[in-house]
């Protein structure tokens, strides 16, 4: 894959997109490079890509589209053009000279500890959210912290009901041209791991398991029909069912801001939080390395004194 100093970043951008991602990293790398870098800086080559050009353009995206935008656009330039040093076309790559971004904002927010049992028992009433046979998957995620696109990809061969364990491994996406898959890993290295349930969540699999149901690829939370689910189908159904219920702006990651805030009421150390959420960021659980062991029963134990089941 030859990059040469004259290449443009347009034809770098094709280049890099095709050295192997996962499906959804390489749909959310494309989204930025057709919308924002190749408009707006697609013409200059690798030698012109100075670090002087490269924050003026990011500082303008972070004014016109947001943090959120510039942090991505960042990560595709630092990527096309670590590409572009290893080929020899750079010296180093210019990218590690730009300032920092603007933190970006914090996003959902938890639910508070002493609604929760409030909020799952409306859940377990509604008649809709059973039709679609989501009660049980948000109790699931409400229970143990887990992404959506965990626990839609979630299998029973990775549910130890004897041992209470279930193993996080994989993640449900859309990619583009594919529709619905199961990517066999998870967001990041660190969200692979293996935590203890609550009681209230081992039971409810229990039942689960034995009342069994339509179910092609052994799926723990199929469709109606038994097939994988789509995680954005998925936060759609619970956002109307949120405004049907009344419950409160709370996404499905506002269940792994609570589980955090219960856990570390609790007394868990950023340690014992990191390892049963499976934080890739360590900064997001105070700064503190993260290991993938089981999470112990500690955690468990907190999580069902707030459930309410």
């Amino acid at each position: 894959m030859f990059v040469a100093p004259e290449t443009n970043l347009r034809d770098l951008s094709d280049r890099f997109l095709k050295t192997g991602r996962a499906p959804r990293t390489v749909d959310t790398y494309a989204q930025s490079i057709r919308k924002i870098i190749v408009p707006r800086i697609g013409d200059l080559s690798v030698s012109e890509a100075t670090p002087e050009r490269l924050q003026r353009f990011l500082d303008a995206v972070t004014e016109e589209h947001g943090p959120g935008s510039a942090k991505t656009a960042r990560a595709v330039l630092s990527g096309m053009l670590g590409l572009a040093t290893r080929s020899d076309a750079l010296r180093h790559n210019p990218v590690r000279e730009l300032a920092p971004l603007e933190r970006m904002p914090e996003g959902a927010k938890p639910i508070p500890l002493d609604e929760l049992a409030g909020l799952l028992a409306k859940v377990r009433a509604d008649e809709r959210l059973k039709q679609l046979d989501l009660v049980d998957l948000v109790e699931f995620v409400a229970g143990t912290g887990a992404r959506i696109s965990e626990a839609c990809a979630l299998s029973w061969e990775d549910v130890d009901l004897e041992a209470g364990t279930a193993t996080i491994r994989a993640n449900a996406l859309r990619a583009t041209g594919k529709g619905v898959i199961r990517q066999e890993h998870t967001k990041t290295d660190a969200g692979a791991r293996r935590i203890r349930l609550p009681g209230a969540v081992l039971g409810i699999l229990g039942d689960r398991r034995v009342r069994g149901g339509p179910n092609l690829h052994g799926l723990v939370f199929p469709t109606a029909l038994g097939n994988l689910r789509d995680p954005r189908n998925t936060a759609r159904d619970w956002a109307q069912a949120r405004t049907r219920l009344e419950l409160g702006d709370y996404t499905f990651h506002s269940f792994r801001k609570t589980v955090a805030t219960a856990l570390d009421q609790a007394g868990l150390s950023p340690r014992d939080i990191a390892e049963y959420l499976g934080h890739a960021d360590p900064s997001l659980t105070m700064g503190t390395y993260m290991s993938k062991t089981v999470g112990g029963p500690k955690a468990a134990n907190a999580l069902d004194s707030v459930l309410g089941a």
